[in-house]
């Protein structure tokens, strides 16, 4: 899904694409050590790549290797910048040619081609396994060994401004979709747009979309997604799928007028501002909204459809970015000694505290957290959250689905069965 915000920095933060850092190479003079003991006291330096340049990740890893480096002076961390459109191309080069880095950043779809090649060192022997809610390190396991360790991930949820929920005399997050419905009711009531929706850009529909059937369908057992696409699952034989459309009809009467006209940097300002009491998508919105406005105070909550509370928990697709070590580093202990201490529960508090991103590593404090971090933080800590399966349709998928729920809102939302028979015809189609 694309994410063409006016803050693309602060948002990129939000999507916790936790990637690695490392020395630089060439004319960037990276600095590789000698195979030396640690032990003796002689110096060792870790090379670690990143693609990042987000300011609160920056700024967050600064401080993590400065106290890693204070509890161990014999151990230096080296980062080497590369661009994140040529990332991938410059790690494989790198390591087809063996010159390999100690630490890299490292995606899901990593695993096909680097874990089988042998450049991955297994972690399934770090105590840091415990501190990840059962689920969470789906993406990064295979044959049952474990291969990266990530700090954060995106939540699919209501992003809400405190300040219109309490002019609008909502003292708490609903629980239930009916007090959901009746939060609307009052932000409408005081004058408060109670959804904001900038459908005039494509990835908002789907991100849109994407909150509802998380909640609706994904994380009530239903079919998943490649079971829609693969056509062993038909949408308008699907009860969630049913519910979903009924649950988009019932907020439609909710969400700003002119949605197709309207973008989502409107919508990040209508939020920051109290203008907008919520918006359903990723928890990037928060720190869109911030940027806005500094001054704003947002939180988030899980989409309560249900109207049994202990059903409405955060749904949450396991992680696609992390952090590996290279099987071929000459310092493996050294390397694994830093990834456990930048996923450890200390530095995702801090992760968190910088405003970074969501942490999903447990245990992390709460104390210095404000806002939509706090709340993450606390719904991660209580072990709250449904882990679902993937959340995003293959393109071809994705743009018919994002043509066809378009097809619904533009048509008021009036026929139900229309558009599931609509988006059955269509994912047909594409199997032919």
């Amino acid at each position: 899904m694309k994410r063409k915000v006016l803050a693309a920095v602060l948002a990129c933060a939000m999507v916790f694409s936790m990637t690695a850092c490392g020395g630089k190479k060439g004319s960037e003079e990276t600095i590789k050590s000698e195979d030396v003991s640690n032990e003796e006291g002689e110096q060792v330096t870790l090379e670690f790549i990143n693609g990042s340049a987000e300011e609160q990740y920056v700024a967050w890893l600064d401080e993590v290797i400065e106290g890693f480096e204070k509890e161990n002076p014999n151990i230096k961390i080296e980062i080497q910048k590369t661009s994140i459109d040529s990332f991938n191309q410059t790690v494989m080069t790198r390591f087809a040619a063996g010159d390999v880095p100690d630490l890299f950043s490292f995606s899901a779809n990593d695993m096909a081609d680097m874990v089988p090649s042998g450049y991955v060192q297994d972690l399934s022997d770090s105590s840091n396994l415990e501190n990840y809610s059962e689920g969470m390190l789906d993406s990064f396991t295979k044959d049952g060994k474990v291969y990266a360790l990530p700090i954060a991930n995106d939540f699919m949820c209501v992003n809400y401004n405190k300040t219109a929920f309490e002019e609008a005399g909502i003292k708490e997050v609903p629980d239930t979709w009916s007090e959901f419905m009746e939060a609307c009711e009052k932000l409408q009531k005081k004058g408060i747009v109670p959804i904001a929706s900038g459908f005039s850009e494509q990835w908002v529909v789907n991100g849109t979309s994407q909150t509802v059937y998380c909640a609706s369908v994904l994380a009530k057992d239903g079919p998943t997604l490649a079971q829609m696409v693969d056509r062993s699952s038909k949408f308008a034989e699907t009860e969630q799928w049913k519910d979903f459309y009924k649950k988009m009809q019932e907020m439609y009467p909710f969400m700003n007028e002119d949605q197709f006209g309207t973008d989502q940097n409107t919508c990040y300002s209508m939020l920051a501002n109290a203008e907008a009491g919520m918006i359903l998508n990723g928890t990037w919105t928060v720190t869109n909204a911030v940027a806005m406005n500094p001054d704003a105070e947002m939180g988030i909550f899980a989409l309560p459809l249900s109207e049994n509370e202990e059903e409405n928990i955060m749904p949450m697709c396991p992680p696609e970015s992390a952090v590996a070590v290279a099987a071929e580093s000459p310092h493996r202990d050294e390397a694994v000694k830093f990834l456990e201490y930048m996923m450890s529960s200390e530095s995702a508090s801090l992760y968190a505290e910088k405003g970074a991103g969501i942490p999903i590593v447990k245990d992390v404090d709460t104390s210095n957290l404000t806002g939509a971090f706090k709340d993450a933080a606390e719904i991660m800590n209580s072990g709250e959250v449904k882990v679902i399966s993937s959340k995003s349709f293959p393109s071809a998928n994705e743009d018919a689905f994002i043509n066809d729920v378009s097809g619904f809102f533009l048509d008021g939302c009036k026929d139900i069965d229309g558009a599931l028979k609509t988006m059955d015809t269509d994912f047909d189609n594409l199997v032919k």
